[in-house]
C-alpha cells in the first residue's frame, strides 16, 4: 500500500512539476514579447514626437485607433509585462512548495524517509527562506564586484582601496563622480579665478604664473614630468584628503591641489616646456 501511494504522489508531482514550469515558460514568453513591443512603441513616441502627440489629442484618431488591432496590443504592451512578473513570481512560488511536497511524501512512502515538512506551509516557508538566502548571495557577489572594479580603477590615485572607507556610501560619494571628494571644475575656477573649463590658462593670471602656482602646490619642480605630478598628486590628495584628515585647513588645501592637478595636465604641462625652450 505505501508504494502505491508513493508512486502516486510521484506521478502527481511529476505531472505539477511540468505543468507548471510549461506555464512559467509561456508567461516568461508573453513578459519578454509584449515588453519589447513596449519598447518599441516607446522609441516611435520619441521619434514621433510633436506630430504624435497631436494625433493622440485628436478624438477622431482615438476611434480609429480603437477599430484595429493596434489598441488591443497597446493595451496589451502596457498591462502584460507588470502582470506578468507577478504572475512568474506566484507560479515559481507555486511549482517549488507542491512539487517539493508531493516529492518529499513519495520519498516517504517509497524509501522510508521522513518528511521534511509536515504540511504545505511548511515547504512555503521553506521556499521564501531559499529566495532571502539568493538575494543575500546576490547582494555580495554584486558587492564584491564592484569593490573590485573600485580597487582597480583608483589603484592608481594615492593606494585608496576599499578598506580605507567606512562603508560604500563613503566610497562612492568619494569616488563615484569621477572627482576626488566630490571637487570638481567649480572648485577649480575658484582657485584659478577663471570661468573656463580645467586646463584652459587664467586669462586674468597668466599661462605662466598660474602653471608655477601649480606646481608649487603639489611641490614639485617646475621642469617635473607628468609622472612626477601625478606622484606626488598621489601623496598629497591621500594626506589632505577631508575624510582622512581632520585637521583644520585641510579641505582648503586638498582643494588648491586638486585644482592644481588638473591645470598641469599633459597639454598645459608640453605647453610649459615650449616656452621655456623658446625663450
Amino acid at each position: 500500500m505505501s508504494k502505491i501511494k508513493g508512486h502516486f504522489f510521484r506521478g502527481v508531482g511529476k505531472i505539477l512539476d511540468v505543468l507548471l514550469t510549461f506555464l512559467i515558460v509561456i508567461v516568461n514568453i508573453f513578459v519578454d514579447l509584449f515588453s519589447a513591443v513596449r519598447q518599441f512603441f516607446l522609441l516611435i513616441l520619441s521619434m514621433g514626437g510633436c506630430l504624435i502627440i497631436l494625433i493622440l489629442l485628436n478624438p477622431l484618431s482615438w476611434v480609429a485607433i480603437g477599430k484595429s488591432w493596434i489598441f488591443p496590443i497597446i493595451i496589451l504592451a502596457l498591462i502584460v509585462p507588470a502582470l506578468g512578473s507577478v504572475s512568474v513570481s506566484f507560479l515559481e512560488y507555486a511549482h517549488y512548495t507542491v512539487t517539493e511536497f508531493f516529492y518529499d511524501r513519495a520519498n516517504h512512502y517509497l524509501y522510508g524517509k521522513e518528511n521534511e515538512f509536515e504540511n504545505i506551509s511548511g515547504y512555503s516557508h521553506a521556499y521564501w527562506q531559499k529566495k532571502e538566502r539568493e538575494r543575500l548571495k546576490e547582494e555580495e557577489e554584486r558587492r564584491k564586484r564592484r569593490e573590485e572594479e573600485f580597487n582597480r580603477r583608483f589603484r592608481d590615485f594615492g593606494g585608496f582601496t576599499w578598506t580605507t572607507f567606512d562603508n560604500m556610501e563613503d566610497f562612492e560619494e568619494f569616488f563615484g563622480s569621477g572627482n576626488f571628494g566630490g571637487y570638481n571644475a567649480g572648485d577649480y575656477q575658484r582657485y584659478t579665478g577663471q570661468n573656463q573649463g580645467p586646463g584652459q590658462p587664467n586669462m586674468g593670471m597668466g599661462f605662466k604664473q598660474q602653471y608655477e602656482k601649480s606646481c608649487d602646490a603639489l611641490g614639485v619642480n617646475y621642469n617635473a614630468d607628468k609622472y612626477e605630478v601625478k606622484l606626488a598628486y598621489r601623496k598629497m590628495a591621500k594626506k589632505y584628503h577631508p575624510d582622512l584628515n581632520k585637521e583644520p585647513g585641510a579641505k582648503e588645501k586638498f582643494q588648491e591641489i586638486n585644482a592644481a592637478y588638473e591645470f598641469l595636465n599633459d597639454s598645459n604641462i608640453e605647453r610649459y616646456k615650449n616656452m621655456n625652450k623658446a625663450n
